[in-house]
């Protein structure tokens, strides 16, 4: 009996201690349902699947950034263009490969100071790029740490620009030994600029200017305006150098050389071709005719300037005056761009690209090169191209980006620029201003005989020998010593 108790008693205090657990919580549990469990598993799967998907892979070149020494020879407004260029790269394409460009200005003749230090040996102090003008091609190809795009599109890797993006025209201008060189960039062409209220004027059709130098002629007698005998707006102003006369002598026929091998694109330029292929003199025998209308300005003094106030009603100028010109005139009146008038009205050749190039050299670390070589292509990209050209007014040689909206809005917001990009494309690519070595020699020769010619200070057989014999002697005497 005693034990029955005991077993009782003991079972009460169970019960007890049970009920007084549930009563802590205040509420009574409930197990979770079979189907919520089921919900909320797979959410869970998922996370841990996302938790297992491998993080983007890095773009950077190495773990710290690599800096890039970038020389080039912009001023003013060109030079802002640039620098919004380089900040876009570094915020941009530049923070994904940990590559940081710093642009510094080296005077307007980098290729010379480039020779300075490659004839001193002092590799050292070279940049890791640089922008220069493409008669300096040939020679520094020619340094031990070129590397050219050519080289670097064979190898075939970190492709930003493709080969084919660049327009012919453009490339053929930097290809020396059929190896292209650099990547073009700051490309222009050359153009009539021409004041349409005065065509209005002077009877002349402000939507027709001329198409060859004898309607050139023929426009300035018109455009021409006096008070006595002093002239007070010149119907033509432009000062022939080495510039203007290879574009038209270049232009002739179907294109034309201005030197041997190919105007120094094939090999060594030794000699000038325009004379003894006649070129030279049918383009005199066409400028005489603008000369006898006494309406022509044979020297430049401030070309921009004198145009915008009306002091020339005609002026013939690169494509990257345009920006300035807009900014000189503003609203004063209507001006207008068209291609260059032909020597002959059947000439198909068209003009040659100007301007400059991007350069890359080799300073002995292959991730500083990996660097420099997306850079270099960036600056021939959609973005750089566009950036740059709309706001300093060269033209873009990314044949891509013409077919892009926001260029046809800018090229239907800026007609001047119209007759630029449509006779790049139309020229022959071989028509190429020369790679002829002593280019400053040459520039001065045709200068001093071109002005003496306008100013009949001598005819014009004697302008003809002068500028091939002189010419042909400064090459001869450069050969002698440069040869191999």
């Amino acid at each position: 009996m005693k034990r029955f108790i005991s077993l009782l008693m003991a079972a009460i205090m169970i019960l007890s201690l049970a009920a007084c657990g549930a009563k802590d919580t205040g509420e009574v549990k409930e197990p979770k349902s079979t189907e919520t469990a089921q919900e909320v598993q797979p959410e869970a799967d998922s996370q841990q699947e996302e938790a297992q998907e491998p993080a983007e892979e890095s773009k950077r070149i190495s773990d710290a950034d690599i800096e890039i020494s970038f020389w080039h020879h912009m001023e003013g407004t060109n030079a802002n263009a640039l620098e919004t260029v380089c900040n876009n790269f570094n915020d941009t394409v530049g923070k994904e490969y940990g590559i940081i460009v710093t642009p510094s200005f080296q005077g307007t003749n980098t290729a010379e100071k480039l020779n300075t230090l490659a004839q001193a040996g002092d590799w050292v102090n070279f940049p890791d790029i640089c922008q220069v003008a493409s008669a300096g091609i040939p020679t520094i190809s020619g340094y031990d740490l070129f590397v050219s795009p050519e080289e670097m599109y064979a190898k075939g890797e970190n492709i930003i620009l493709p080969r084919e993006s660049i327009i012919a025209n453009n490339a053929r201008t930097f290809t020396y030994k059929d190896e292209l060189c650099a990547i073009p960039f700051s490309n222009s062409t050359i153009l009539l600029y021409y004041n349409k209220g005065l065509f209005e004027a002077a009877g002349l059709d402000p939507e027709n200017p001329p198409k060859t130098i004898a309607e050139m002629a023929e426009a300035i007698e018109k455009l021409t305006q006096k008070d006595g005998d002093e002239v007070t707006t010149y119907g033509l102003n432009v000062q022939v150098k080495r510039y203007q006369l290879v574009n038209w002598v270049g232009g002739e026929g179907e294109y034309n050389f201005i030197g041997d091998n190919e105007g120094g694109r094939a090999g060594l330029m030794s000699k000038v071709t325009f004379g003894e292929d006649g070129t030279l003199m049918t383009y005199l025998d066409e400028w005489e005719k603008v000369i006898a209308t006494g309406g022509y300005k044979p020297v430049e003094d401030n070309i921009n300037e004198e145009f915008a106030m009306e002091l020339s009603a005609m002026a013939i100028m690169s494509s990257a005056r345009i920006g300035k010109l807009k900014d000189l005139i503003g609203d004063e009146f209507e001006w207008g761009t068209a291609p260059l008038p032909k020597v002959n009205a059947s000439d198909k050749g068209g003009t040659a690209v100007g301007g400059s190039g991007i350069v890359m050299f080799d300073k002995g670390d292959a991730d500083e090169l990996t660097a420099t070589w997306i850079f270099q292509q960036y600056l021939g990209g959609e973005d750089a191209q566009y950036d740059f050209c709309t706001a300093s007014g060269y033209i873009p040689m990314n044949k891509d980006l013409y077919e892009t909206e926001k260029m046809k809005t800018y090229m239907a917001e800026n007609p001047e620029i119209v007759a630029a990009v449509d006779q790049l494309l139309a020229s022959n690519p071989n028509v190429q201003e020369p790679f002829d070595i002593v280019t400053g020699d040459i520039n001065s020769i045709i200068d001093e005989e071109m002005v003496a010619f306008a100013q009949g200070e001598q005819d014009k057989q004697t302008t003809h020998d002068n500028i091939v014999n002189k010419c042909n002697q400064k090459l001869a005497d450069y050969v002698k010593v440069n040869a191999e």
